[in-house]
């Protein structure tokens, strides 16, 4: 094991005598989160409101932080509660008119499905595209698009299947009809690179990849996003005619914990990162084609998540827990998503054992 591994498995106290590879349920923390946590609770413990300027001086920070990430400037950068608020706030955000449509996967997670409900009050509908195979997914997607589309809602990274789309094709394709394209990004934030070149929006929680906990989610609202919609939620922070969409107060004590987790993983270094999960993610295709098990997850079209069938996932899913290798069974599949924190000898005891279960042969 290279040394800056053994140093970061460390840090991460969960490792210790199991293989958790569900790191696309949630990440785990590291040993720095609660001091940081503890950090804003001293600020208010010792200068009560007198302290506010610190704690926004720290959400500056974070939203730069956030922005380098992202490669964004730090003004298109908005602090939410969740992924599900920021894709709520664009569905009534945008002036439905009759006809309009609303575009995306009929498989697709209920947070990217669900908000687009409200074309439907104002005439329009929301088009629920059959994916098809994996294969076919983008390809659907782009023939659904018509002059009548005005949002083409997708996930970056499929929570189940861990396809990743191709999103500067996406976004050109919805630039020629007129349609604004907003990006679920929690599967992808944080396992694999992130070009926002072509989104208008893109949404994510940070408790996933970005290893950071709940109540935090990040809303990245580009010029022509801001330029098409009307935030819907007004509040001290974006009164008319502002164009921003953050409204209110930020979670402070979850921003003290997502800048310090920025500022670990950046001491990584995010290339690093991004490698590791894709060669840990590689591991797991090769064991799983190895036992010739059918893949889900398409080789040419993925970041974090390896998704592949059984006869019986739940009991795959159960022995594998009984045996300390932490995976999860969705929709019929056993999903298995490694984050750079996990060694190669996880992917082999998860190999391992998936070969002694009877249910996965």
């Amino acid at each position: 094991m290279e040394d800056w591994l053994a140093r970061v498995r460390a840090d991460f106290p969960y490792l210790q005598g199991r293989a958790y590879l569900n790191s696309g349920g949630a990440g785990l923390a590291w040993r720095g989160q609660a001091a940081a946590a503890a950090t804003y609770y001293d600020d208010v413990a010792s200068t009560g409101a007198d302290g506010q300027q610190t704690w926004m001086r720290q959400g500056t920070r974070t939203r730069e932080r956030v922005a380098r990430l992202l490669d964004v400037p730090a003004g298109d950068v908005g602090f939410f509660r969740n992924t599900s608020e920021v894709l709520n706030l664009v569905a009534n955000s945008v002036d439905w008119r009759p006809g309009d449509e609303a575009v995306v996967a009929a498989d697709d997670f209920p947070s990217v499905v669900w908000p687009w409900v409200r074309a439907e009050a104002a005439g329009g509908r929301v088009v629920r595209v059959d994916p098809g195979t994996e294969a076919e997914r983008e390809d659907r997607l782009l023939a659904a698009l018509t002059p009548r589309s005005r949002v083409l809602a997708v996930s970056h990274v499929h929570t189940v299947t861990g396809t990743r789309l191709d999103l500067t094709r996406l976004g050109r394709a919805c630039r020629e009809v007129g349609a604004l394209l907003v990006v679920d990004g929690i599967q992808a934030l944080g396992a694999c690179p992130v070009d926002l070149s072509h989104v208008d929006v893109y949404a994510s929680a940070v408790f996933k990849w970005l290893l950071s906990g709940f109540g935090t989610g990040i809303g990245v609202f580009r010029d022509r996003a801001r330029e098409l919609l009307t935030p819907a939620y007004r509040g001290y922070r974006n009164p008319p005619p502002s164009t921003a969409f953050e409204y209110a107060d930020p979670n402070y004590p979850g921003l003290y914990v997502l800048d310090a987790t920025l500022a670990y993983l950046e001491d990584v270094g995010w290339a690093r990162i991004h490698h590791r999960v894709d060669v840990l993610a590689q591991r797991v295709v090769d064991a799983v084609r190895g036992l010739e098990l059918p893949l889900t997850t398409p080789l040419g079209a993925r970041a974090g998540i390896v998704s592949f069938r059984t006869d019986d996932p739940a009991a795959v899913v159960g022995e594998l827990r009984r045996r300390g290798v932490h995976v999860v069974e969705k929709l019929g599949q056993v999903r298995v998503s490694p984050h750079f924190y996990n060694s190669d000898e996880d992917v082999d005891r998860f190999a391992e054992v998936l070969r002694a279960t009877p249910a996965a042969r």
